[in-house]
């Protein structure tokens, strides 16, 4: 057996109303049909869900389980019928994204997205952190994930995850000066990174710069020098170093939600849609997924 939701939405009715005749007037229905109604509720649930008081109705204890449930049933019923009735979304929606963000976590979440909105058409694009936030400023994009500097308020945060030291297994990190290979200005973590090997008792020196993850991955991993990268894009053929190594902490790293001042629908969805999404992702981060 399965429960009516016409049958649940009298049950509610009810409750709301404080009896079955006002139930009946708010439905519509005569009183008849609404005695007839919880009869059958009662019938498919095996339990007596009311307890007359005088002019009024009490809910016993199975109704009061039943409320709750009923409640969510109508809840989620009325909201796939608003999502489904809804008029497709179009338009365009121009999303900025950080390169070692983009690579790693969004594309899955991205196919998915336009799967379920084929009319929407988005145009990605991947830079640094503060070419992003310039064309966000301009116009010239919707929506950015990117990533905010430490003590930042601007944006909403979605994720956070440390920064750590890396080189290439079977390197050797005794050499003077440490060679740091590092992402060029307009990172948003750099400067941090630099204020902090400033403090470092060992000499050391920026050997190599490239403005794409790939870029860096690649000169760390042919021992070219170490770097300072995101924890989920650390590559599997990498070291973690630290202290051990006279390297300093880093600090977190967050990813923000910034949105543009366009009166776009779809862009607005979108980032609903990414701010779920990426959350999702950061709360299962620990589980390794990545």
């Amino acid at each position: 057996m399965n429960l009516e939701l016409e049958l649940v939405r009298t049950f509610l009715a009810i409750i709301e109303q404080g009896g079955f005749t006002r139930a009946a007037g708010r439905l519509h229905k005569t009183q008849s049909t609404i005695s007839l109604h919880i009869r059958r509720l009662e019938e498919i649930v095996g339990r007596p869900l009311f307890e007359r008081q005088g002019r009024g109705v009490a809910l016993t204890e199975q109704g009061e389980v039943l409320r709750t449930y009923a409640e969510a049933l109508v809840d989620l019923n009325d909201e796939a019928l608003l999502k489904l009735r809804r008029p497709p979304l179009t338009g365009t929606v121009r999303l900025g994204l950080p390169e070692d963000f983009a690579t790693r976590h969004l594309p899955m979440a991205l196919r998915r997205f336009t799967a379920s909105h084929p009319a929407i058409r988005l145009e990605v694009r991947s830079a640094l952190t503060a070419e992003l936030m310039r064309d966000l400023g301009n116009g010239d994009l919707d929506i950015v994930l990117a990533r905010r500097e430490s003590e930042a308020t601007e944006g909403y945060v979605l994720w956070r995850e440390p920064l750590v030291w890396v080189g290439a297994r079977g390197q050797s990190f005794v050499v003077d000066p440490l060679p740091l290979v590092m992402f060029p200005h307009g990172c948003v973590y750099r400067p941090e990174v630099l204020r902090r090997m400033r403090s470092c008792p060992r000499p050391w020196e920026i050997v190599y710069t490239s403005t794409s993850l790939a870029g860096v991955q690649a000169a760390v991993s042919a021992g070219i020098g170490i770097a300072a990268l995101a924890q989920s894009t650390v590559l599997l053929d990498f070291v973690a170093l630290g202290a051990a190594e006279g390297l300093p902490d880093l600090p977190e790293t967050e990813i923000a939600l910034f949105k543009g001042s366009s009166r776009n629908e779809a862009a607005t969805y979108l980032g609903e849609y990414l701010s779920e999404s990426v959350q999702s992702l950061s709360s299962s981060s620990s589980a390794r997924m990545f």
